[in-house]
């Protein structure tokens, strides 16, 4: 049976859970969590500020096949027993320790592993960068990045340099992705470059966390997730040369590299109401790749992992089928799938076919994660360790999947030898096969694993066709192409005529200067240090504040709709923020979505086509949830309009030229949108908010003639069909106003600064706004005004400068 469907071993109990799994150059296992004791109730746990690092060495459970089985040592009653780390990483700037927990990481061509970014609190990240050294077992501070990343990707690339991207960040813009990427170049110098900010035109107006990003042949960066529209980062040009822009930033001048480019090419998948079966496939060779779907998964999945095999298969396992973020318990998915490209599918006769696997014993989910041993195994850890978790769902237990490959009664290939130094990009180069072997039909290629979040971040898999065997030597030729298999350490296998791979051996490539490999990226051998540089790393993304006081340089826009949005994410709507901004940009009423939420209340600021009146929110809600698939719940919308209010009957209406006439009502504990990130409920209501329309009723008498012009703020619905479908406005504040001119059918007003204000029901809703941006709009742009703007007390601003920064409250704990 196992050589159908596999087999599972018998469980190992690691130090901690291994949120972050990386297999090291010297073949141990490199792992670290979010804390010391994951044993103890998650509630003030949660937050160290430290790291305990292990490493850990596969041959104390290492696969045995003469049994067919993995087994410990003999004597060995603790075979997940690991060593801590020489050292505790800290970060540059005051020798302080640091959490790694939710960082990014991916290896360096010299194998030290480069780690950026980690946790502070949920959804805050902090700005350091380290190395770790396998030889030595040391951590090694960097310089600092440009902010703070929680749950960063880090994608090595083809010229050894690391493009690390979005992360939500803790100082600054608090909560908020950080959509400036950057470039570790490892150069005492300039140890980090700028890229082009995501928030320019052409480019995603918002990073999601932990972006899928992927090389493809021509050197491009992919991102491709979680978001359904996918992106290309051009770093280099048509000639290979670096796309250097140069901004100007206030009185400096700044140099950033990239382009981005929509890939017109949005991936398919999610029927909006769970966890998906559906599987995509793109080819990246095209000139214009195009998604398409593919056969699908028995199992509909979150929070799962996907690993690539030597014989070309994929792995799939774990993983929830519940509706909310992490359902464990009877959502927990133990069924393992097996994907293979090369069989036909027996319903449709075409390639790419799905197997089951033998099932897992774990709940293995959120914070889940599996890795590739070079001896063909796939070791399945992690699991809990989020807010809301239980004690008993944060894993230390590790299994090992033993793949059918391992249980056939066929004979195994073997590499006894390989060649001692680093070989070079297009050098053939010979290794040793045992006496034994059958004849080599296959070898294959894969990138040491880094894992952590059910992502593998530089995943990569490659045949190497060119080869050619004389009794037990094997002449291959190396990779020739650094875009599909940068400069690092593989894992080599050889495969038989039936598809079973022998163990791997782990290779160094390197491209050549002369007859010699370049180091880059890191020391000159492996027992060196990596070279640790403090210089300060300048943050260039601006905060909400400072952003916000461009919103006076945007003319004709109406006050902002306030859209109260709740993630299925756990941590807010500010970290969580990215499919949020899609699926609001896809609805056809709105025109301009501000791309920094507000993490305090969880909401958005959004502006409407200058011909939308009244939105219409069951509409909003379906144009939504065909982006979201779910994963964002759309609360309610308030909104600002402006009008003449009247009686009817014992109703106060607003009445208002091109829109029809609105009814007003009270504010009431339902109509809030504003959310309690803690309570995970709405936000309380105050007597003054529920008291507004009281308020406005009391005004009315003291005008004659029974009518006047307002300005009025409340929740935005839609009554029931049987009471005529019409929209009610539930309203929590107002202003009497003069209203001068406006676009026809915008509701834009400006408020005459000496006309009288309502003192007891200003409540400020709208002094947060966020800031934002047109689409069509790159950087900042000088607004010509006139004089009753500066009446208003606005003042332009030169071109490209930023003004100072406000005072900037505490940031919110929610």
């Amino acid at each position: 049976m196992a050589a159908q469907v596999g087999q599972w071993s018998v469980p190992i109990d690691f130090n901690n859970v291994p949120v972050h799994l990386s297999l090291l150059p010297t073949g141990k296992i490199l792992y670290f969590g979010r804390r010391d004791d994951p044993k103890v109730s998650v509630n003030g746990t949660m937050d160290q500020q430290y790291t305990r690092a292990f490493v850990w060495e596969p041959e104390q459970f290492s696969w045995d096949p003469a049994m067919k089985m993995s087994r410990a040592k003999p004597n060995d009653d603790k075979p997940g027993r690991s060593q801590p780390t020489a050292n505790q990483p800290m970060n540059s700037q005051n020798k302080e320790t640091v959490n790694l927990f939710c960082s990014g990481h991916c290896f360096l061509p010299d194998g030290n592993l480069l780690i950026v970014g980690g946790h502070f609190r949920d959804g805050l990240g902090i700005d350091q960068a380290c190395t770790y050294n396998p030889w030595t077992n040391k951590f090694t501070p960097q310089t600092p990045m440009n902010g703070g990343r929680w749950y960063p990707s880090a994608l090595t690339l083809p010229n050894g340099k690391v493009m690390v991207m979005s992360g939500s960040v803790k100082d600054n813009a608090p909560y908020q992705p950080n959509n400036v990427s950057q470039i570790w170049t490892s150069d005492p110098a300039k140890p980090w470059g700028e890229v082009i900010s995501a928030l320019t035109a052409g480019g995603p107006q918002a990073l999601a966390l932990y972006p899928r990003i992927h090389l493809i042949p021509t050197g491009r960066v992919f991102m491709c997730g979680p978001n359904p529209q996918s992106w290309f980062l051009d770093v280099k040009d048509a000639n290979g040369a670096d796309i250097k822009t140069r901004i100007q930033d206030g009185p400096n001048i700044r140099e950033v590299t990239g382009r981005w480019v929509d890939a017109k090419a949005p991936r398919p998948g999610g029927d909006g109401q769970r966890p998906s079966n559906e599987v995509a496939f793109i080819n990246l060779n095209d000139n214009q790749p195009q998604w398409s779907q593919g056969p699908n998964m028995a199992k509909f999945r979150r929070q799962f992992n996907a690993t690539i095999l030597p014989d070309g298969t994929v792995f799939v396992n774990g993983g929830t089928q519940g509706p909310g973020f992490n359902d464990l318990d009877e959502f927990a998915i133990h069924q393992s799938e097996l994907f293979d490209p090369y069989e036909k599918d027996p319903a449709t006769g075409k390639l790419g076919r799905w197997s089951n696997m033998a099932p897992e014993t774990f709940d293995r989910c959120y914070h889940g994660t599996s890795l590739l041993l070079p001896d063909g195994r796939v070791l399945s850890a992690g699991g809990g360790e989020w807010p809301g978790g239980r004690p008993q769902d944060c894993l230390t237990l590790a299994q090992f999947f033993e793949p059918p490959y391992l249980h056939k009664p066929d004979p195994r290939p073997l590499i006894t030898a390989v060649p001692p130094n680093t070989i070079t990009y297009c050098q053939n180069f010979t290794i040793t096969l045992g006496a034994a072997d059958p004849p080599i039909k296959q070898v294959s290629w894969i990138r040491l694993g880094s894992v952590t979040h059910c992502r593998n971040m530089n995943q990569s898999f490659l045949w190497l066709d060119t080869f050619k065997q004389s009794g037990t030597s094997l002449t291959i030729k190396a990779p020739d192409n650094p875009n599909v298999s940068p400069p690092g350490h593989y894992m080599l296998f050889v495969l038989s005529a039936k598809r079973i791979p022998s163990i791997g051996k782990i290779i160094q490539i390197l491209p050549a200067i002369g007859n010699k490999p370049k180091r880059l990226a890191g020391p000159s051998g492996p027992s060196q240090e990596p070279t640790q540089v403090t210089a300060p790393t300048p943050n260039i993304q601006p905060s909400p504040d400072q952003a916000n006081a461009h919103l006076t340089a945007l003319k004709g826009y109406p006050p902002p709709v306030t859209i109260g949005i709740t993630p299925l994410c756990p941590y807010g709507l500010g970290p969580c923020w990215a499919g949020a901004y899609e699926g609001l940009s896809n609805i056809s009423d709105i025109e301009v979505v501000c791309p920094v939420s507000n993490q305090s209340d969880a909401t958005a600021s959004v502006y409407l086509t200058s011909d939308i009146t009244l939105p219409d929110i069951e509409k909003w809600r379906e144009e939504f949830s065909r982006t979201v698939n779910a994963s964002y719940k759309m609360r309610g919308i308030e909104l600002t309009l402006s009008g003449v209010v009247a009686k009817t009957g014992d109703k106060l209406v607003l009445v208002e030229t091109g829109r029809e006439e609105l009814t007003l009502g009270p504010f009431t504990k339902e109509s809030q949108v504003r959310w309690d990130n803690e309570r995970s409920a709405p936000k309380g209501v105050t007597k003054e908010e529920m008291g507004a329309y009281t308020r406005l009723d009391a005004e009315m008498k003291k005008h004659s003639g029974g009518k006047f012009q307002v300005q009025a703020t409340g929740t935005l619905q839609k009554q029931a069909a049987m009471d005529g479908g019409k929209f009610l406005l539930e309203i929590v504040e107002f202003d009497v106003a003069i209203l001068k001119s406006r676009p026809k059918g915008s509701g834009a007003f400006k408020r005459d600064p000496k006309a009288p204000r309502l003192s007891n029901q200003s409540t400020g809703r709208q002094s947060g706004l966020m800031p934002c941006v047109r689409r069509d709009l790159s950087g900042w742009e000088r607004v010509d005004l006139d004089a009753k703007d500066e009446a208003d007390g606005i003042t332009p601003q030169p071109t490209g400068a930023m003004p100072p920064p406000p005072t900037i409250p505490a940031p919110s704990n929610n």
